[in-house]
């Protein structure tokens, strides 16, 4: 299978890097490379279906701009046909295993032949993301926002299919956005970046290298060492291990999908670097969220970013006081579960994050209420109040996220009671098949170093492109061979490309 982790694709970056800075003259020209690229890219991973409909819906997203800016008295008619087509296409493939096995129990008692439903509908490549975006751009459109004017045509194609975004974000939108900002901290909506006629330049060449090579480590090694050795066999059949080994698994997989997620997302942004595109930070060290709104804050940044903006605000944001606000919140993380997949599973993730917002919420209006402070005052008061309430806030928040997240990785519902039965249950009578207590141990120091890492970091970002290169090839090199001897064989995929 053609992988971002394949020879094949290295090789085919380097030919098309070539290629693409020969046109540096010309940025419309780069961006039709950029087309095909991107085409061709998602032809290799997922077919000649894939590339038909982002084709067609892409074909209709035009459609519908153009004709807001043809008849404006209609524009919030074009909109909503829009949200409407965009979400049908997207329910019709994410959800069509959960219809139809309703829909045969149905035709069934209605002795009626049920032969003629599909036995199942692939999901395209990237149609949660394009869908997303292509959500966010109407609505721009719809506003008139000043730094989204119309894309031309094979702007939009590029827009929706650039290789960098399509498979698992960040979700790119046109505009610029509260909280969606680049490595540098500065906004980075892709109208701009698509549009612009002057040259484009390589950007931070050491760095975009730098991410490119430590998300392999996060991904490709890291990651794909606890899923072959914890994850996976624990999650496959969990009654069979102890509770210490279940407890380590449910604690791996969260790291598992934050380095593999994480690791992804910034491979896109050193990608597109290289390219000279910003595209959004999605993570901010979510594992030292102090709550779970910080969480969110930094956990899939362009995601959360997007459900604020087009559910949690649509629906009244906290316009209409706080029992509201708090079904709101309810609502828009409900979403967030459901997006993701079809199962109670998913159901009940979004639900259980939903709910401890709102408690959270609860727990800062009874402190405003009980000691007379303003609700700044009372926001993150845990936090705020010493060392002790950082770790203990931390503490709670991580661990809260691991059992969530069971759910997460479970195949249904009823999978993920039974790693809870076993981590419950699993206590005496059940022998150590691994050592737990040493990657626990392993898991704690490396929770505890963290901050100091990320620390170190982001000085060395801040200098890496004043360095010498022959100061950063040598060790990136050596880096980059030791990655190939230690990682698991094989070319492993993407867990976020399954959403």
């Amino acid at each position: 299978m053609f992988s971002f982790l394949s020879i094949e694709f290295s090789l085919l970056f380097i030919i098309f890097f070539a290629i693409y800075w020969a046109f540096r003259a010309s940025p419309h020209i780069q961006n039709l490379l950029l087309l095909a690229a991107s085409y061709s890219i998602v032809y290799l991973m997922a077919g000649g279906l894939a590339i038909s409909i982002l084709l067609a819906f892409s074909a209709i997203v035009f459609a519908l701009s153009l004709a807001m800016d043809r008849f404006s008295a209609q524009r919030k008619l074009f909109l909503y046909l829009g949200i409407v087509i965009t979400i049908a296409q997207l329910a019709l493939f994410k959800f069509y295993d959960f219809f139809k096995e309703h829909i045969s129990t149905v035709m069934a008692q209605l002795q009626l032949d049920s032969s003629g439903l599909a036995a199942n509908l692939i999901l395209p490549l990237g149609i949660s993301y394009y869908s997303f975006q292509a959500i966010s751009y109407l609505v721009s459109r719809y506003r008139q926002e000043l730094d989204v004017p119309r894309f031309k045509l094979l702007d939009l194609f590029l827009h929706f299919s650039f290789f960098a975004t399509i498979t698992a974000g960040p979700i790119a939108r046109a505009q610029s956005a509260r909280g969606l900002q680049d490595v540098d901290g500065k906004p980075c909506g892709m109208s701009e970046q698509i549009r612009r006629t002057e040259p484009r330049k390589i950007l931070y060449p050491s760095l975009a290298l730098c991410l490119i090579l430590f998300a392999l480590i996060k991904k490709w090694w890291i990651a794909g060492w606890l899923a072959d050795q914890w994850v996976n066999p624990v999650f496959s059949n969990p009654m069979q291990y102890h509770s210490l080994e279940v407890l380590t698994a449910i604690y791996g997989y969260t790291l598992q999908l934050f380095l593999d997620f994480s690791g992804y997302s910034e491979m896109m942004i050193g990608f597109a670097l290289l390219l000279g595109l910003r595209l959004p930070v999605n993570f901010k060290a979510p594992l030292l969220a102090h709550n779970i709104r910080d969480f969110w804050d930094k956990w899939h940044i362009s995601l959360s970013t997007w459900i604020r903006d087009y559910i949690y605000i649509p629906l009244g944001g906290s316009r209409d006081g706080f029992a509201r606000t708090q079904f709101n919140l309810l609502a828009a993380m409900v979403f967030s579960g459901v997006w993701h997949g079809y199962g109670w599973n998913f159901f009940f993730w979004g639900l259980f994050h939903g709910l401890a917002l709102v408690l959270l919420n609860c727990s800062d209006k009874l402190y405003e209420k009980l000691y007379k402070v303003s609700p700044k005052e009372a926001r993150n008061r845990l936090y705020q109040s010493g060392v002790v309430g950082k770790i203990l806030g931390v503490f709670i928040t991580i661990n809260f996220v691991c059992f969530c997240f069971v759910f997460f990785r479970a195949k249904n519902f009823a999978e993920a009671l039974q790693v809870f039965q076993a981590l419950l249950q699993n206590t005496i009578n059940v022998p150590l098949v691994n050592n737990p207590l040493y990657l626990l141990v392993l898991l704690s120091l490396a929770w505890i170093m963290y901050p100091f890492i990320r620390r170190l970091s982001t000085q060395l970002r801040r200098r890496i492109d004043t360095l010498p290169q022959y100061a950063l090839s040598i060790p990136l090199f050596v880096l980059f061979m030791i990655i190939v001897i230690c990682a698991p064989s094989g070319i492993p995929g993407f867990i976020y490309a399954n959403f």
